[in-house]
């Protein structure tokens, strides 16, 4: 049976981050963005987008906001609330560029009482209640901190980390797997997070788990240690949001991939059509109308290949920018917290530029060359649509020409025939002689000009 442990102070931040508008997004989805991540904070919103009957109150949070602004304070909390008979806590909501993120921060009234480990649960409920258990889009992290009651050796602590782990998800059944270990404000800092299962899953990402654990030692000042923890804060909710703009890029690249194989599959499939479709036209057998069709679907599959090409791109220079202010912000809270040491948490930015760069620019390398087989192809099938159309307008140019020469010489035959053999006044004209051997100059002519014709432009 597992030892339980106390702890005091024991204190629970949750950060959530939604995206507050994307690439190439509308008004309408940049407000249904809005909607969604204020809906966690305020209960007239808490209901399906299409549902809202405040207008109004969407209109007014969108007045705090300032796209052009790299941070901006949206909710400030003015003092610490009391949630439940011996839980306080607050909200505070930032718009960061084009996230918006939200920390809920939740403790037990300090009463210097350590308490035991079982009490983390009931703050992750709590605070899960009051955001009504919505999730961030882009992600999440759970920051669980609190002091030992004394002094305990490296394995208990560890068996501490896990036990604050399973607080935090109580469902999970495997082996737990902690990183390796560091120093972060004094505190044994434990960071713990899964990747998604199905990166291309929305709900896979928003469902994976990242989690901070600091456990304080026992002869610390909770006082200091509380106006260390406050001082940093600013600074976890920038780090936290850069790691899970990383992470959403890359859940996004790989919809994008699975999208662009799709089409690249097509355009195949297309290859072996035309080819079928030569072997007819070597035949002399032109379907210009099956051409025509599968030119239009090449040219739609031509236009989607190069907009998400173009997207997978940019999610790889999403990354870099992320990966680079990652870094930056992890080598500032080192500066101005000399005694910490950070290797674990240097170890994702290692990761991310290993794994998730590299992959997208294998990816965007691998798929490139499906945007010239498309421009390729669709320039054959036109090239093959416009050789077949001037032949048929020459064999129609032909024809014009010949019966033109024909009219010509059946007028010309008549007049003569009319001078020389001159008509009863009682015979119909298309019942005279003139008019017969008109007629038949006029068609013998036409057909040798036609030949004549078609065997000059050959």
């Amino acid at each position: 049976m597992n030892q339980e442990y106390h702890l005091i102070y024991p204190t629970v931040d949750l950060f959530v981050y939604d995206p507050q508008q994307g690439l190439g997004q509308t008004d309408e989805q940049i407000n249904q963005n809005r909607h969604y991540f204020w809906r966690k904070i305020h209960p007239n919103l808490n209901q399906d987008y299409l549902q809202v009957k405040d207008d109004n109150l969407l209109k007014q949070l969108a007045t705090l906001e300032n796209t052009e602004a790299d941070y901006v304070e949206l909710f400030v909390p003015e003092k610490v609330e009391n949630f439940q008979p011996d839980l306080e806590g607050y909200y505070h909501a930032l718009q960061l560029g084009d996230t918006y993120a939200l920390q809920v921060d939740c403790s037990l009234t300090n009463d210097n009482i350590s308490k035991p480990l079982s009490r983390f649960q009931d703050i992750a409920k709590n605070i899960e209640s009051r955001i009504h258990h919505q999730k961030g889009k882009i992600g999440q992290t759970w920051f669980v901190w609190g002091q030992l009651e004394k002094i305990y050796n490296t394995k208990e602590i560890e068996a501490i980390a896990k036990q604050c782990y399973l607080q935090i998800n109580p469902g999970y059944q495997g082996e737990i797997h902690l990183q390796p270990q560091g120093n972060f404000l004094g505190a044994t800092a434990f960071e713990i997070w899964e990747q998604p299962s199905h990166w291309t899953d929305e709900q896979s990402l928003k469902n994976s788990l990242h989690l901070l654990i600091c456990l304080f030692p026992p002869q610390r000042s909770l006082d200091d240690i509380t106006k260390n923890i406050a001082d940093v804060y600013f600074d976890l909710i920038r780090l936290f949001c850069y790691r899970h703009k990383i992470l959403w890029a890359y859940h996004q690249s790989r919809k994008l991939k699975a999208k662009l194989k799709t089409d690249f599959n097509k355009v195949q499939n297309t290859v072996k059509k035309i080819s079928e479709l030569g072997q007819k036209l070597n035949q002399g057998k032109p379907n210009l109308e099956e051409l025509q069709k599968i030119l239009t679907d090449t040219l739609t599959i031509l236009s989607h290949y190069a907009i998400d090409l173009s997207y997978l791109d940019e999610q790889g220079h999403t990354i870099k920018v992320n990966l680079n202010n990652y870094q930056k912000r992890l080598k500032k809270i080192a500066q101005e917290n000399t005694h910490s040491q950070l290797q674990f948490l240097e170890q994702f930015s290692e990761f991310s530029g290993e794994k998730y760069l590299q992959q997208i620019d294998t990816d965007y390398t691998n798929l490139s060359p499906g945007l010239t087989l498309l421009q390729n192809l669709i320039s054959t099938i036109q090239g093959t649509i416009d050789i077949h159309q001037a032949k048929s307008d020459r064999n129609l140019e032909n024809f014009i020409g010949s019966a033109g020469i024909g009219l010509g010489t059946s007028q010309i035959a008549s007049s003569i025939l009319v001078a020389q053999f001159t008509p009863d006044r009682n015979t119909p004209f298309f019942l005279t002689t003139a008019f017969g051997w008109s007629v038949i100059a006029g068609l013998l002519t036409s057909v040798v000009t036609w030949m004549l014709f078609k065997k000059i432009r050959r």
